[in-house]
């Protein structure tokens, strides 16, 4: 026992991780603080493909998330935001304000800043009860939708009006939608894997724990559960990662961990009874002899 707590981290690690028989030979073996860094090490695993694959995104249908109002972007109003000039972040052109009032939707090149909005960044809205608004202004597009979200979006400096047709308003205001917010997208998306992976795992260790009850697991602490729940969600993380860099997608990788996670305690348990009963035939086998000596 001693000896094995000795060894390194990794070691103990890829032991555990081998095999249900390996996780309960070293469940003993890891502190508070390693457990801790190999559950932080499993997520970060898991957040790698997440991460790479919203890196290379450039394009978001604006349509997914705004859906009305991209749709009240008709063609002549594109036709008239095109006499404009947008150039290295700015939109220049006629000073005068353009604007287009239909159904509740207010569509507008407001260079001046004339037109107000009000509420915070996701929840803007353009003020005068209107419940959809697309206002182009010198520096940003002010956009909100009547499902209840708004944003204001900054034109990146590479973005240009030349290509922009009514049929692709919703890919023209998601590109820079999504330029903006991207970093905001990636920390989020690895905060919702960083809680599930966090759920899983301490409801696998509440089961594991729970078994110590029976006397039949050999868990003698709740450590030694913690420490089981990772390392038998090793594997699982493992695959959920290599398919997640073949080919992402983000509610696959996840059933891919949480189920493989939940399997693989399944073996550890059947390992425990199946060890557990070979040991009684041994036991019982031994006391028979010595009654027949006897």
């Amino acid at each position: 026992m001693n000896d094995m707590r000795h060894e390194k981290l990794i070691v103990r690690f890829l032991k555990a991780a081998a095999s249900p028989a390996g996780v309960m030979r070293c469940k003993h073996t890891f502190s508070w603080l390693e457990i801790s860094f190999l559950f932080m090490f499993l997520t970060a695993c898991l957040t790698a493909p997440v991460s790479i694959a919203l890196m290379k995104m450039d394009r978001f249908n604006a349509g997914n998330l705004l859906p009305n109002v991209v749709q009240k972007a008709d063609a002549q109003f594109i036709k008239q935001l095109k006499g404009y000039q947008l150039t290295n972040g700015r939109l220049t052109g006629t000073d005068e304000l353009y604007r287009v009032e239909k159904e509740k939707t207010l569509l507008a090149v407001d260079l001046k800043h004339e037109l107000k909005t009000s509420g915070e960044n996701g929840r803007i809205k353009a003020e005068g009860g209107y419940q959809n608004a697309l206002i182009f202004q010198s520096d940003h597009l002010i956009i909100s939708d009547q499902s209840g979200a708004g944003f204001s979006v900054r034109y990146p400096a590479k973005a240009g009006l030349n290509d922009l047709d009514a049929d692709h308003v919703g890919d023209f205001i998601g590109a820079m939608w999504f330029a903006q917010y991207k970093p905001l997208i990636i920390m989020l998306a690895c905060s919702a894997v960083f809680i599930i992976s966090l759920f899983v795992t301490a409801v696998l260790t509440g089961g594991i724990w729970i078994s110590k009850k029976s006397n039949m697991t050999g868990i003698r602490s709740f450590k030694e559960a913690a420490a089981a729940a990772v390392c038998g969600s090793a594997l699982p993380a493992a695959a959920a990662m290599a398919f997640g860099m073949i080919r992402f997608d983000f509610i696959m990788m996840l059933l891919i961990h949480s189920c493989g996670s939940a399997l693989m305690v399944s073996f550890i348990f059947r390992h425990i009874f199946k060890t557990r009963h070979h040991n009684e035939n041994l036991q019982s086998g031994g006391n028979h002899g010595k009654s027949a000596a006897i």
